[in-house]
Parts: structure tokens; sequence; C-alpha cells
């Protein structure tokens, strides 16, 4: 029964193609409502076979299409193939890298991969039954000279509309392969967006500077530290940073150079916030958070003139700069984190830490409800009792524009790196394991 069925499916193909039942030819007067029906398909990507999730989505234009055809509708389905794009090339490339390494078992030319794939696909898809008229089929390169005036076409036409406009947009940036890494070019990190944080500069207030920062003697030294929260500055007793963390001193500027963790200062660099713009940042010396203990800050809006470095075990390298302003009456971590520093003088004596760097009085309160009920007790912005979540903006505002603060993005998602790869979908950065960075890039946006 079933190889009788299969014999059926094969003559019915073969008298498809021989009645022309799928092709849509013009006709001499224009259709009327309901005389013609035209479905495209999202072009797949030619770096493997097509899936079952292909056939699925699919079937739903080509059922639709049948159905106009019983009709008596004029129907059009064309297939594009997806032959351009990062995905396309970084799997070409990796499948070159393993041939380098392993040999070639079939003493083939790697080279014209997709032209494979997209014959490849062409028959599992005549196999399937798609109603699709092939005269109509095309591929996304200059290959095919028709798809390729029509694409140059429509955006002439839309850019003469003033539908295309050029702007900057922060995006994932591959350092390693010179180029955006956009979501389907990810093995891991699909939709993740830039997460912006106020970076709070906290300059060393002690010269000459301590032996270690050394070389950064003659030059303005910030601790600079990320926070979603720069209203709540003002409550600041300390900052943390991780005894065994690894930072650096990177030069952002001929005057300027920031302590932070060396993926922060990369980030910085392809924002230009460097010595060395879109670069590996200059690093003047490498340092461990032990060195930075203890460290005198003077940080803007701060109460106290004066605060230092404290140790942290919690403080995470992946996220932010590795410094974090501590601001008890705030934020709980920060408030239970100088209580068991003031509570254990046997961790204070590793890290040398002296009773005059903290303050003892602390008051502890919740993260969120400081942030929807609080209001600014201390401050410029005291006179009206104004709401922390309204005055937020304008502070943010203001330490930018003094020179106090800087705007810093980085991927919402700290762990974008992976060492997945999957057939169809990876970005080379990310699968070997390099970081990517967010960056300010020119990009083409379609208006409504």
């Amino acid at each position: 029964m079933l190889h009788r069925l299969l014999e059926i499916e094969v003559e019915a193909r073969k008298w498809w193609e021989d009645e022309g039942v799928f092709l849509s030819e013009s006709r001499k007067y224009p259709p009327k409502p309901g005389e013609k029906f035209f479905a495209t398909f999202p072009f797949p990507y030619m770096n493997g076979y097509l899936r079952i999730g292909h056939a699925f989505s699919l079937s739903k234009a080509d059922f639709a299409s049948a159905y106009h055809r019983l009709r008596g509708a004029n129907v059009l389905l064309p297939f594009g193939f997806h032959c351009t794009g990062m995905t396309n090339k970084a799997s070409a490339d990796k499948l070159s890298r393993e041939i380098q390494q392993f040999g070639n078992p079939h003493g083939e030319d790697v080279e014209g991969g997709c032209e494979f794939w997209w014959r490849v696909a062409v028959e599992d898809l005549r196999a399937y039954g798609l109603g699709c008229d092939w005269r109509r089929s095309f591929v996304t390169t200059d290959v095919n000279p028709f798809f390729d005036a029509f694409v140059r076409w429509q955006t002439r036409k839309l850019k003469s509309m003033g539908k295309i406009v050029k702007d900057l947009r922060y995006t994932i940036f591959s350092p390693f392969d010179g180029q955006p890494c956009a979501d389907h070019d990810r093995a891991s990190g699909e939709g993740v967006q830039p997460q912006e944080y106020t970076l709070i500069k906290m300059e060393v207030a002690v010269k000459p500077l301590p032996l270690k920062l050394g070389p950064s003697e003659g030059k303005r030294v910030f601790l600079a530290a990320a926070t979603l929260r720069p209203e709540t500055m003002y409550g600041q007793t300390n900052a943390w940073v991780l005894p065994d963390g690894r930072y650096g001193a990177y030069e952002i500027s001929e005057t300027d150079v920031f302590i932070v963790t060396e993926r922060a200062a990369l980030n910085l660099a392809y924002q230009n916030f460097s010595k060395t713009p879109q670069k590996k940042p200059s690093c003047l010396v490498e340092l461990t958070g032990c060195d930075l203990i203890g460290l005198p800050l003077r940080s803007p809006l701060a109460a106290k003139e004066i605060i230092y470095a404290l140790p942290m075990l919690t403080v995470l390298a992946n996220k932010g700069t590795g410094i974090v302003n501590s601001v008890p009456s705030d934020a709980p971590d920060d408030y239970m984190a100088l209580q068991d520093l003031i509570s254990k003088p046997d961790v204070r004596a590793k890290y040398g830490v002296k009773d005059e760097w903290y303050l003892a009085e602390a008051k502890r309160l919740t993260y969120l409800k400081g942030f929807t009920e609080g209001t600014m007790l201390i401050g410029e912005f005291a006179i009206g009792l104004e709401a922390f979540q309204e005055i937020k903006p304008i502070i943010k505002t203001k330490l930018v524009e003094s020179g106090e603060a800087i705007l810093y993005r980085e991927p919402e998602k700290p762990n974008l790196m992976g060492r997945k790869l999957t057939a169809s979908r990876f970005c080379k950065a990310i699968s070997t394991n390099k970081p990517v960075v967010f960056l300010p890039l020119m990009q083409r946006y379609l208006l409504n």
C-alpha cells in the first residue's frame, strides 16, 4: 500500500510539471477582486539542508495558494534562496577550517557551497510537492541579475520617497570578524539588546599615586563604576572591588585613565572612550583588586568628600566594569556586605582594611521601594522632595554634561559568547569564544 502511495505521489508531481499547473501567466485584462493571489516565504539560508520547521511554515503559504488556485484565481508562489550575509560566510569559513584541519575525503573544492545547497533545496522542495512557479525562483546575489536589479530599484525608490534614513545605532559588533553580529549570526544571545549604564568617574584622590599606579603618574586616574541608579549617588559610602579580580589602568584620553576590567575597556574603546578608539585599548599597567583596596576616591554627588575602595567577594567581573558604587541606603547587598565587613575583623585584617575607610551607620532600605517611593532628602534636588524615578534622568544628564560621568553600553546578558556551533547560525567570534562589543554604527532604517 505504501509503495503504491509513493508511486501516485511521483505520478502526480510529474503531471503537475507537464501541465504547468503552478505556472502563473499575465492575462489580457487586469484581475478583478479575488481573481489573483500572491504568496511568498522568507528566504532560507543556503548553508545546510532545509529542516522540518521550514516545511511546517511553508505549508501555510502552499496550502493557501492551492486553495485559491482551486477557486480559479491566478496564483503566484515564487521562492527565494538566501545566499548572502554573515551566516553563509561563517558557515563556509567553518567548512574551510575543518577541511584544512581534517582534510577533504571527497577531494572537492569547497567554493560554491551556496550553489550546492541551493540546488539540493530545489530538489527537496520539488519532492515535497511545493506549488511553486520555478521560473520565478531566485538567489540573493548578482548571480540572478533580475533579482539584483529589483533590489537596486527598490532601494533607490524607497530612498527617493524619503523612506530610508541613516542614523547611529548601538549594535553588537565582532572585532574578530570586523562586522556587526546580528541575531541570526549568533550561537546564543538572540534578541540581546544594549544595556545603558551611567559610568561614574571616581577620581583617585592621592598624590603621588601609589607605586602600582606609577605608570599613570601625571594623569587623572578614575575608578569607573557602572550604575543604573545615578540618582542614588548622594548615598555613596564606598566603592567595591573584587579582591582577586583582574583590572587594568586604561588610557581613555591624553589626560584620563580608567581602572576597569579588560572586557569593559574593550567595550569602551569601541564606543570611542579610548586613546585608541575602535582598537585594542591601551593598558598602562595590569592590576588586581587587592591593588585597589584602600584607594581614597572623590566621587560625584557623594555626601562624604572622600570614600574608599573596599573588598567585596561577589562583584561580577563579566558585568559592568568590575567596579561597583556602594549605596547601602538603597541596595540591600551593599548594606549586608558592609555589615559583614564590620563584623569580621579577620576579613578586614586579610585585606588591610582600616576602620576609617567605611561608614558603620549605613541604613538598610529596599532597592525597589527606594526607587518607586523614595524622595530626595539631600542635594540640590531635595527642595521639592522630588521622587527618585522622576529625578533620575535629570541627574544622569547633569553628571554627563559636567564630565563626571559617561554613558556606557554593553550586552544586557553578560555571557553572550559561547562555544556552541550549529549548522545554520553562528557568529564566528561567538563560536570561537572571542569577545563581542557594542559599537555605535551608522545604519539604514526603513520608515513607516
